[in-house]
């Protein structure tokens, strides 16, 4: 399959709506860098406050970044700038093209300065955070080339791993899966004192995991769309790369002691579903999704992750002995047509969709190896409850349910309830009421897994039931996550899942979409309004 690519000291960049990449002068890319665009102020959006507890300034930069042997990637990233606050809070990616790892502590108020030194727009979504409608980077409030937009909130949420991307929409189309696949992604923890006062692993201990997939060709060239029916095929399944990436690079192996540790691991890839494993097939102990700690732990023999989704891992390694290894993989599964096969139901006129033949979906590959080079006497048992503060959204017969219908748009791409976005227009059954509680009921008729994302609040899962074709898709049902609180959750083939959420503090408008990148980039994305 013909593929386009994008040459050393060229920008990375795809032409909206084709899925082309252009090549542009060295002085238009680093006219970001260079003092070449002048920084306009936009004001403050969300809490305005005279003083804050943190301020940092966050750029959106082209630049160079080793991943492969040989010749530096062509990346778009995020930097930071600490203006005020604890030196904790912003730690560098120096080795990777990620963004800064951010921390915040629960209470504190936070005001963030984004710089878009970028030839075209953007914004930055706090995915998973609680904010005002205005700071939750949507859309709608885009970031021009050369402007500086400032956000202010407070930090509301409970102990827990988020992450911030790129949510921009160009206009021909998404801009989310080609900006974050550049590289324009980030961790962000907010830590609380019920979590650290359960002294979890931290420091060395605390193992972050950012998985990604990507394609290289030539010089270490980042590939993303091309032209034509391979494009086609992408945008429909979602893309596939070719290599792992773990933190922004190849697998590695790391050095651990006898001891426990805490793997906090988000799938920031754009489409790829992991099913995550221990090679020596012991349980996998989950103890934190999207939205912090479970009020247990819990013990599956395996785990799924799809896109945007995020789990806390515990794996004690105490009786281990020194030389040892333990890898994780993600396993193999069967992906329907994502792993070749047909399309059944007439989207394609029949036509197969194989998938990347490197790395199909379904596929069985290592993600990192832990080898144990140090023994330790240190005793830190698991502690048996975790989360006690946070209860479930309670529901009864009585509470309004909102079916929303995850379809195909026929050659155009995908649609909720037959609508595809339409910028901020919201339709009557789209405007639900602050401080109401709510059934919101996701139903997939298409053939392909859909990972659904509710902006601005977090949700329990409470039901999940097969209502018709799973179109080729097993292997992962005992892996999925539903306890505790999500902003993502996974929607499989012929499934309805039920979700429960409360509309609190915040009104205006939210976005609601498939966390598939490009699905959402094509059409499987829409506005709500919280009206008060």
């Amino acid at each position: 399959m013909s593929r386009k690519r994008v040459h050393r000291r060229t920008v990375l960049q795809a032409m909206a709506g084709t899925g082309f990449l252009l090549t542009l002068s060295p002085g238009f890319l680093l006219t970001g860098c260079d003092g070449g665009v002048r920084a306009t102020e936009l004001g403050t959006l969300g809490l305005d406050s005279e003083e804050y507890d943190v301020e940092l300034k966050l750029y959106a930069t082209p630049d160079s970044v080793s991943i492969l042997p040989g010749t530096p990637s062509e990346v778009w990233r995020y930097r930071a700038e600490l203006l005020k606050g604890p030196e904790s809070t912003v730690s560098e990616n120096p080795d990777s093209y990620l963004g800064p790892t951010i921390r915040l502590r629960r209470g504190q108020t936070v005001k963030i300065h984004i710089h878009n030194e970028l030839p075209e727009d953007t914004t930055v979504h706090w995915h998973g955070l609680h904010v005002p409608s205005d700071v939750d980077g949507q859309p709608r409030l885009p970031i021009r080339p050369g402007e500086m937009m400032t956000v202010g909130f407070e930090v509301l949420d409970r102990a827990g791993l988020f992450w911030y991307h790129s949510h921009a929409h160009g206009e021909q189309g998404g801009r989310v899966g080609f900006q974050s696949y550049a590289g324009l992604a980030g961790l962000l923890i907010v830590e609380d004192d019920e979590e650290l006062g359960l002294r979890l692993p931290a420091g060395s201990d605390e193992l972050l995991l950012v998985l990604q997939d990507r394609t290289f060709e030539g010089a270490n060239e980042l590939v993303y769309l091309d032209g034509g029916m391979g494009a086609m095929m992408d945008r429909m399944r979602g893309f596939l790369g070719d290599r792992m990436l773990v933190n922004g690079t190849p697998p590695t192996t790391r050095n651990v002691a006898t001891r426990p540790y805490r793997l906090r691991v988000l799938n920031g890839s754009n489409a790829r579903i992991y099913k995550l494993a221990w090679s020596d097939e012991r349980p996998i102990t989950v103890i934190g999704a999207d939205g912090g700690l479970l009020q247990q732990p819990e013990n599956k023999p395996y785990v799924v992750l799809a896109p945007a989704q995020r789990l806390d891992i515990w794996v004690d390694l105490s009786d281990s002995r020194p030389g040892s290894t333990l890898e994780l993989v993600s396993d193999s599964y069967e992906a329907g047509m994502m792993s070749g096969g047909m399309m059944n139901d007439g989207m394609m006129g029949g036509m197969g969709m194989m998938g990347n033949a490197t790395l199909p979906a379904g596929s069985r590959f290592t993600l990192m190896t832990l080898e144990v080079t140090d023994s330790t006497n240190t005793i830190e048992p698991l502690p048996a409850e975790l989360a006690r503060a946070r209860k479930k959204i309670p529901v009864t017969d009585a509470t309004p349910v909102r079916q929303f219908e995850l379809s195909h748009a026929m050659m155009r791409g995908f649609a909720i309830n037959g609508r595809r976005f339409a910028g901020t227009t919201v339709e009557d059954g789209e405007k639900v009421r602050l401080g109401d509680t709510e059934i919101w009921e996701f139903r997939n008729n298409t053939p392909m897994p859909h990972p659904m994302h509710v902006h601005g609040l977090q949700f329990n899962v409470i039901g999940r039931e097969t209502r018709g074709n799973g179109r080729g898709w097993s292997g992962l049902t005992q892996g999925l996550v539903d306890s505790g609180w999500h902003d993502t959750v996974l929607v499989m083939p012929g499934e309805a899942v039920q979700l429960a959420m409360t509309f609190e503090r915040f009104d205006g408008l939210y976005i609601y979409h498939c966390h598939n990148m490009e699905h959402e980039d094509n059409g499987m994305m829409r506005y709500f309004q919280v009206q008060s």
